[in-house]
């Protein structure tokens, strides 16, 4: 594996390239912000479920890669844990609110492992750095449903919770292409061209629609008290920062797989912005949703330079 600033910064530049399209076309006119969602609907539903598929099925099962692919998701399984509850821990040290602190452990804990951890992998490490994102992607989504909910919960004593829609969890385009992919992979089984062909199609726009959706996020975020909220900045700070500078030094000392994509993998995706869900999931369950869309403001603009920065690292 080989990582130089230049491939960085020159990969990066073409995503945050398209990231402006989307803030400019909002800007001018050319798009409604009111269209958002339903760009979102396609990559979350269509595209993104496609490239999820097409990034193991068209692998050729390999015993290695396998081994590696069910070390990251015991890694995840680990990390994302400890990451949430070291955080709620730092909440009240930083002495941030009662109301807040499930948002702040949640927004430093998981990131945007799908609309940017998986293009920027994509993009820097190939199809092979993709397959693993998707690995780590499995205990990801576990703990976020879960304990990463239960944590955004806790902001609303109030709230009277109906419990997780498990069947929407379960059941949702991600989570199937997710299923369906390891089960092709592991069983070995052969798909048609026929099929993988259009599939590679709508594969193929996921990168430009994510970064598109977040420029247009950008266009329409409000910018009110963003650099008075000190608890905004300490949120982003470990999550884009500090969270990913103590993975590194961790996995130097306990190495994963003689495969080093597998951390650098791990890492990369921990150094993304928060969940791109997290204010839609504050909103579901009573959290303050005007700060969480305050830190992901300030961290969808600071990622522009703590990414090449942390991926120098790797």
């Amino acid at each position: 594996m080989s990582l130089d600033f230049f491939t960085v910064a020159s990969n990066l530049i073409s995503l945050f390239a398209l990231i402006a399209a989307g803030y400019i076309a909002v800007k001018t006119g050319a798009l409604k912000p009111e269209s958002s969602p339903y760009f979102s609907a396609l990559l979350l539903k269509i595209t993104l479920p496609c490239t999820i598929f097409v990034s193991l099925v068209t692998r050729e099962y390999n015993s290695s890669f396998a081994h590696d692919g069910i070390t990251i998701i015991i890694a995840g399984m680990i990390a994302f844990p400890a990451m949430l509850y070291t955080s709620r821990l730092l909440a009240k040290i930083f002495h941030v609110p009662e109301g807040r602190r499930g948002v702040w452990a949640f927004i430093c804990a998981y990131s945007n492992s799908g609309f940017m951890g998986f293009p920027i992998a994509l993009a820097l490490f190939g199809t092979e750095g993709l397959a693993l994102s998707v690995m780590l992607n499995v205990s990801f989504n576990i703990t976020l449903y879960t304990l990463g909910a239960m944590e955004l919960i806790r902001d609303n004593p109030n709230h009277k919770s109906e419990g997780l829609d498990v069947k929407a969890i379960i059941f949702s385009n991600i989570n199937i292409a997710t299923a369906l992919s390891l089960i092709f992979y592991f069983g070995r089984i052969n798909v048609p061209s026929a099929v993988i062909v259009p599939l590679k199609y709508l594969s193929d726009v996921t990168t430009p629609i994510s970064m598109v959706i977040i420029g247009m996020a950008l266009a329409h975020s409000k910018a009110s008290s963003l650099f008075t909220d000190i608890h905004a900045w300490t949120a982003s700070a470990f999550r884009l920062i500090i969270y990913p500078v103590i993975l590194c030094g961790i996995l130097r000392f306990i190495p994963l797989s003689d495969n080093r994509l597998v951390a650098a993998i791990l890492i990369l995706i921990n150094a993304m912005p928060g969940a791109s869900v997290t204010a839609v999931l504050s909103e579901m369950y009573g959290a303050d949703v005007d700060f969480a869309a305050r830190i992901m403001f300030i961290q969808n603009l600071a990622c522009m330079i703590t990414i090449p920065a942390v991926c120098m690292l790797i």
